[in-house]
């Protein structure tokens, strides 16, 4: 490798890309991987310092010559710039378990990253869904149609569980427990875990599985998709999904809701109502305790105000 060629990652990072096929990571977390190393790569080969006292395009892995922590940066502040805080953000996080990995497999002796910080993630509140226009979309689906039955069973099991869309989506008729009102998901991870919902919706899912059962012409297997689509009769995809959240968003009259709005929602309303936080972590899938903070600045304010009418030291001396 002459000395001007600049450094090609590309072939660890299809190693790495392997390794995370071999864990059975999510297709999603994959694909977030993915697309860091792959900017990364494309960075590093067409770059040039802006300061011609700067550090020069590696033209290895590591050593004098290699990947130096003066290149991430510049590369997670122009991410920064050119797109999102919550995107740099991102793929800090990826690129910095690609580097320990390159570590762990004895590629590299240290990370460049390893002094690292990641950058400011400024809080970013999503709006959660208001509770009238839950009613109006839930009245769109009113209906006894196959498709009416379906649309409210998916929305309902949303509202209800917190669940991703890929959690709640890809499932099979086997992970669902109308007794034990428990669906089994599919996490990050791999790690399969039950979430509970009420009354409610485990009987809009059994008038689904019913309609579902007519619809198909036979009664549902365990193997069975949980989803089936209305003309296709095939498994409904996330795509699917989200396709239907918009149109019932468009005939209720209310603004899009994208179907994590849900699960922020869940986290709102569960905090509202003084649930344990314990509990959230495991309904959810959270392993880090962040995330409550991330998911509990939805309608945070909200919160505090009716914590305030409850707790008000000036009312209660009345």
């Amino acid at each position: 490798m002459s000395e001007r060629t600049p450094y090609d990652i590309g072939p660890l990072a299809a190693s790495w890309a392997r390794s995370l096929r071999a864990r059975n990571l999510s297709v999603n977390t994959q694909r977030i991987y993915a697309r860091a190393t792959t900017d990364l790569r494309n960075f590093l080969l067409e770059y040039e310092p802006d300061d011609p006292d700067a550090r020069p395009a590696p033209t290895a892995l590591e050593g004098k010559n290699g990947i130096h922590r003066e290149h991430i940066e510049v590369h997670i502040t122009r991410l920064r710039e050119r797109t999102s805080a919550g995107n740099a953000h991102q793929h800090f996080r990826s690129l910095k378990t690609f580097f320990n990995w390159l570590v762990d497999e004895e590629e590299m002796d240290r990370s460049p990253m390893r002094t690292m910080k990641a950058p400011e993630l400024p809080e970013v509140e999503v709006p959660v869904i208001p509770d009238d226009a839950l009613k109006k979309l839930l009245a769109t689906c009113k209906g006894k149609t196959f498709e009416d039955r379906r649309d409210t069973a998916i929305i309902m099991m949303f509202l209800d569980t917190g669940g991703r869309l890929s959690e709640l989506t890809n499932r099979t008729v086997s992970k669902l427990d109308l007794d034990l009102m428990v669906l089994h998901v599919l996490g990050k991870g791999g790690r399969e875990r039950p979430v509970p919902f009420g009354r409610a919706t485990a009987l809009a899912m059994d008038r689904y599985l019913r309609a579902a059962g007519k619809h198909l012409g036979r009664e549902l297997v365990d193997d069975d998709p949980l989803w089936w689509g209305v003309k296709s009769k095939r498994a409904l995809t996330i795509w699917g999904v989200g396709t239907m959240i918009e149109r019932r968003c468009k005939e209720a009259g209310i603004p899009h809701i994208h179907p994590h709005q849900f699960r922020h929602t869940f986290a709102h309303l569960w905090k509202l109502h003084g649930g344990n936080e314990d509990a959230l972590m495991r309904i959810t899938g959270w392993r880090s305790r962040q995330m409550l903070s991330r998911y509990g600045a939805s309608a945070g304010e909200e919160r505090a105000r009716q914590q305030h009418r409850d707790l008000s030291p000036g009312d209660r001396l009345k």
